[in-house]
């Protein structure tokens, strides 16, 4: 009998907290700069095809060690150095000594700050702006996702109870926002030189030059399209940022590249900054925090911004961003880097203090000599969490969902996917995957449902024995076991299926709750918006109702304490059910009348009375 109560205990204990803290990700752990340096030299760039024009190899070295940008004026050679190394290969030292030091009529020439201006960027998915001071992103809106949704609420129904249940006004124009507004030298596509904070910040105010006053890739544009920013800060040295721009993907070519045009060799090392991720999502209830997400070797792993102390580092990255329940920024190194970066620091937000990550990417050191570069190549990923379009990206960016029993949860999103595009609404969708998940699990919830009447069947005699011998622990135990084996009852039977089921519905809410299908998607009437409460709260009152009417139809246990704890069920879910989406509130309710049906029918199977051995 404890063993059943425990089960159920431990049920309303993990929805209540939710899979992610049951597991934990592992501590990111920095390997020996031995072994690191190993590994990283072991690593190979990225091979997805790039919208840039292709670059020549150099002979003698791994990587291309010079370039030359076609249908450009001339540039200097590349450097590109390994991870973790500061240090240039002698075919590299080669290159640059035999290559010409560009003309200084190629620098641009520099404006000054005030007169800065926003350069738009347009396509059938988002409209972002770059600010020309700085060179970095300012904004990035993804049309067909807003921001925010209006849900109804009681405040509707009954005027009087407006002040309420209406106090936050909610702005359902504004479209969601992939860039927040940093407050340091962490913009998005900033650039910082480490070490040297002076001349980061007189980069992060230098008014960038740019081959156009406009990208736009709407009616009959071109795709792709390509901007390029430069701009010269102190002792000639240059920052020249290329950004390619796609009609129909969420993706965005990137490359850095920092010349030195002066006439003495700077020991330099440049950090890539990418903000802060998108901004806050306004969701009445986060299934997975939000903060870093990143995958290496072969797994994801996730942090909180609280978590992070100083600066946390991922030596070998296959991507990383920032990420919250539905939108995600990413970044993935195509080139060889030093290692990526997080750091996290306390901003005011209103009255209180929250914890804010930012992320970047760092390469190794290097002497860059005069007329030489460095060049840094990255593909950057801003748009909704959805599978298809992350697959575009590639490197298993879907996997940031991080959903929980991802070999079960992948397969039902899929399939209400597909109820979805059959039917055409997201909530029967929800009710057709709730009924083909219970007509699975319908053998093992049989199994336990007869296993349960059967114990019902021998109550009157377990009764009498715990009456018999209620002073005497040993022999009571002793006399239940006895009286299980001579009517062939199976204790376990009636927590063994339920406890089977407890894999596949986490599989199955982990899904729902983090799926952007359901964001802002209508069922009917008053649910206006499946990833967010009832504002009626009918919803979660009949989830509840439900819930005590299939208890009542369910043979009772034996245990008095168990039966009254699980009297109590129904009102604890319900409260709890108060603040969760409505989307998992229609699974369970569904799932709670399919489970009356069933109950309905197996009481009516005839269950014989117990004979004894």
């Amino acid at each position: 009998m404890e063993i059943r109560m425990l089960v159920a205990l431990s049920l309303s204990v993990l929805v209540m907290v939710g899979y992610y803290v049951l597991f934990p990700p592992p501590e990111p752990q920095v390997p020996p700069p031995q072994a690191q340096q190993q590994a990283q030299q072991q690593a190979q760039p990225g091979t997805q095809t790039d919208s840039r024009e292709t670059r020549p190899e150099a002979e003698g070295t791994e990587e291309s060690a010079a370039s030359v940008q076609k249908d450009a004026p001339p540039r200097p050679a590349t450097e590109t150095a390994g991870q973790n190394g500061g240090s240039v290969t002698k075919e590299q030292e080669a290159v640059q000594a035999d290559a010409p030091a560009p003309a200084r009529g190629d620098v641009p020439v520099l404006e000054a700050p005030t007169s800065g201006r926003l350069i738009p960027v347009e396509t059938p998915l988002y409209a972002a702006e770059i600010d020309t001071i700085g060179g970095k992103l300012v904004s990035f809106r993804l049309k067909h996702y807003m921001a925010a949704k209006r849900n109804i609420s009681w405040g509707d129904v009954v005027p009087a109870l407006r002040e309420y249940f209406d106090k936050v006004e909610v702005d359902d124009t504004a479209q969601v926002e992939m860039v927040r507004k940093a407050r340091r030298n962490d913009d998005m596509f900033g650039v910082r030189f480490v070490g040297e904070d002076s001349l980061s910040r007189q980069f992060s105010r230098v008014n960038f030059a740019t081959d156009s006053d406009a990208v736009r890739l709407v009616g009959g544009q071109a795709d792709p399209a390509r901007l390029v920013l430069s701009g010269t800060g102190p002792d000639g040295l240059t920052v020249e940022k290329s950004f390619t721009f796609f009609r129909d993907t969420y993706v965005v070519g990137y490359t850095l590249a920092v010349v030195n045009h002066g006439q003495e060799t700077r020991n330099i090392r440049v950090a890539s900054m990418f903000g802060e991720g998108p901004a806050v999502s306004m969701v009445a209830y986060q299934a997975q925090p939000g903060g870093p997400i990143w995958r290496e070797d072969g797994s994801v792993n996730t942090e909180t911004a609280d978590d992070i102390e100083g600066q946390v580092q991922v030596p070998l990255p296959e991507w990383l961003g920032i990420s919250d329940t539905y939108f995600l920024s990413a970044v993935q190194p195509r080139s060889r880097i030093s290692h990526g970066f997080y750091e996290s620091s306390q901003e005011k937000s209103g009255e209180e203090k929250i914890w804010v990550a930012t992320y970047g990417v760092e390469l190794p050191q290097v002497a860059l000599q005069p007329g030489k570069m460095i060049e840094s190549d990255f593909q950057m990923y801003l748009g909704p969490k959805q599978a298809d379009e992350m697959a575009r990206f590639g490197s298993r960016l879907e996997e940031s969902l991080n959903l929980t029993l991802d070999f079960l949860a992948r397969p039902m999103l899929a399939l209400m996917n597909w109820f979805q595009s059959i039917v055409g609404n997201w909530g029967i969708a929800i009710i057709l995957l709730t009924v083909v998940v219970r007509v699975l699990l319908f053998p093992f919830t049989y199994k336990g449902m007869i296993s349960m009447k059967r114990m019902q069947k021998i109550q009157p005699k377990f009764k009498a024995i715990r009456e018999k011998f209620k002073n005497d622990k040993e022999r009571l135990n002793k006399e239940v076991m006895l009286l299980y084996r001579k009517h062939r009852v199976n204790p376990l039977g009636g927590c063994l299926p339920i406890a089977l089921q407890i894999p596949v519905f986490f599989a199955l809410y982990s899904a729902l709750m983090g799926a952007i299908e359901l964001r802002h998607t209508s069922f009917f009437g008053w649910m206006t918006d499946l990833s967010a409460k009832d504002g009626l709260y009918v919803m979660p009152l009949l989830m509840g109702a439900s819930m005590y009417y299939q208890m009542k139809l369910s043979p009772s246990s034996p245990d008095p304490t168990q039966a009254r704890i699980m009297q109590w069920m129904p009102v604890l879910f319900t409260f709890f059910m108060f603040q969760f989406p409505s989307g998992l509130v229609l699974y369970w309710l569904t799932s709670n009348l399919l489970s009356i049906l069933q109950q309905y029918l197996i009481n009516r199977v005839h269950i014989p009375e117990p004979v004894e051995n």
